[in-house]
């Protein structure tokens, strides 16, 4: 049984490397997911208004 402080080798390294640039691609797309979520909610949000003003305008206009 190898001690704890022994660096990994062979395929042991290999699966654990592996392993952790699959943990960080994971949490890339995870950060990517919710940059693009919030980015989306913010035109969203945009939109919303500027349906809303553009809505306010005709109505101000269709009064004269």
């Amino acid at each position: 049984m190898k001690k704890p402080s022994e660096p990994l080798r062979g395929e042991a390294a290999w699966k654990a490397a592996k392993k952790e640039i699959a943990s960080r691609n994971e949490a890339a797309y995870a950060r990517g997911r919710r940059e693009r979520a919030a980015r989306h909610a913010a035109w969203m949000a945009r939109r919303v208004e500027e349906e809303r003003q553009s809505n306010l305008d005709l109505r101000r206009g269709s009064r004269h």
